[in-house]
């Protein structure tokens, strides 16, 4: 099942604003924080199971672009993979983030006060710059056992799957009102 399906509208989800949500999760990765604080705004809520399905599912195919796309040796292989998955659940923890971020705005669009916007906008910023710090804490690991090139391959590859649910995203959320 390719990347993009998961943005088709779904019988799982009854609007298209939580379709967008769902889709956002799904190429975030699995949620791997057992305990961890809601991922979705509480309106959301039943809406939880069928995001966490998809993730899980995408999680998946992710792996499988970067498998296929990656090229590697046997050895190289047994270097990348455990890095690529400590990374993901890195990633992921900031994928939580970002379907909360996303929910809260969705939940708030129609008359989200001015304190709100400003804090979802903070938000949004912080999760930037979060992702920025971990993919740099990545090319050091991995540069330390793989050669640059791979390393470069990878981002480049990461760059362009994350591309996909951005422009996704941007696609299918609104502007608050």
């Amino acid at each position: 099942m390719s990347v993009l399906q998961y943005f088709r509208p779904s019988a799982l989800l009854p609007s298209s604003m939580l379709v967008s949500a769902a889709a956002c999760c799904a190429l975030m990765g699995p949620n791997l924080a057992a305990g961890a604080e809601a991922t979705v705004n509480e309106k959301f809520a039943d809406a939880e199971p069928a995001i966490q399905m998809l993730r899980d599912e995408a999680g998946k195919d992710r792996r499988d672009v970067v498998k296929r796309s990656m090229l590697l040796t046997e050895s190289e292989s047994k270097m990348f993979w455990p890095l690529y998955d400590e990374y993901r659940a890195d990633m992921s923890k900031l994928g939580d983030r970002r379907v909360k971020l996303i929910t809260d705005f969705a939940a708030n669009k129609d008359g989200m006060s001015q304190d709100e916007a400003a804090r979802l906008t903070q938000e949004a910023f912080d999760i930037d710059k979060e992702k920025i710090k971990v993919r740099e804490e990545y090319v050091k690991k991995m540069t330390k056992v793989l050669s640059s090139r791979t390393v470069a391959r990878f981002f480049h590859i990461d760059s362009k799957l994350d591309a996909i649910v951005n422009a996704q995203l941007a696609a299918n959320i609104p502007l608050i009102h």
